[in-house]
């Protein structure tokens, strides 16, 4: 079960986040079949303030995606381990699963999707290393994020729009093996079973093993 963001649990309450949340839930198909004012009357909103909360339809995956980051993956390496991080993202991403699955059936390939989400989580990673261990990434690393950072995102991308059961383990394994060993193991905060002790229950027995075998190699 995921657990309580009770120092966020405002942020999901403001005004703003609730009309989002409003818009996202009145999609029910692919937003490539489905008009803004189709989305406005199952919302029950203007097309006004449709616009004033997004630019166009497709921004709605790209700004909950970008929303949910900031409790979770963006805090891999800061305060979580990666597979902690990467194990409660999904799940909160996946309490949205059926909006995901209507809407990016054929929608997945817009330039928000194939560029802005990855140089989002390119930025957070690479602050990451700067800010909170101490690294300039030199040009060999920043190289392996912008490749990895694209492939994450795809293969993301790729599960919440397929029909595929769900998995929280095996998912969060796959993404674990994408990583970069030197990255993995820059971004692996010695401390982060520590800050989250309580809060967070490691997602999988296997997760022990994984370590040690990567350090290892």
């Amino acid at each position: 079960m995921l657990f309580d963001l009770t120092e966020e649990a405002n942020i999901f309450n403001t005004p703003e986040v609730q009309t989002k949340m409003n818009i996202l839930h009145a999609v029910d198909k692919s937003l490539d079949k489905m008009t803004v004012s189709e989305i406005c009357a199952n919302a029950g909103i203007t097309r006004q303030t449709f616009y004033r909360h997004f630019k166009s339809k497709y921004d709605i995956p790209w700004w909950h995606t970008i929303f949910c980051r900031q409790f979770f993956l963006d805090r891999i390496g800061r305060s979580l381990s990666w597979e902690i991080g990467y194990y409660h993202h999904l799940q909160l991403i996946l309490e949205q699963e059926d909006f995901y699955r209507k809407s990016l059936q054929y929608s997945i390939n817009t330039p928000f999707g194939r560029t802005v989400l990855p140089a989002h989580r390119k930025k957070v990673l690479v602050n990451t290393l700067r800010t909170y261990h101490h690294i300039e990434p030199n040009d060999n690393m920043l190289f392996l994020i912008d490749y990895f950072t694209k492939t994450e995102t795809e293969v993301i991308n790729d599960w919440f729009r397929s029909s595929d059961p769900v998995d929280l383990d095996s998912w969060t394994d796959d993404l674990v093996s994408l990583i970069p060993h030197r990255l993995y193991i820059a971004l692996q905060p010695d401390n982060a079973q520590d800050i989250y002790l309580g809060k967070l229950q490691k997602p999988t027995m296997r997760e022990s093993s994984r370590q040690r075998t990567q350090s290892r190699n």
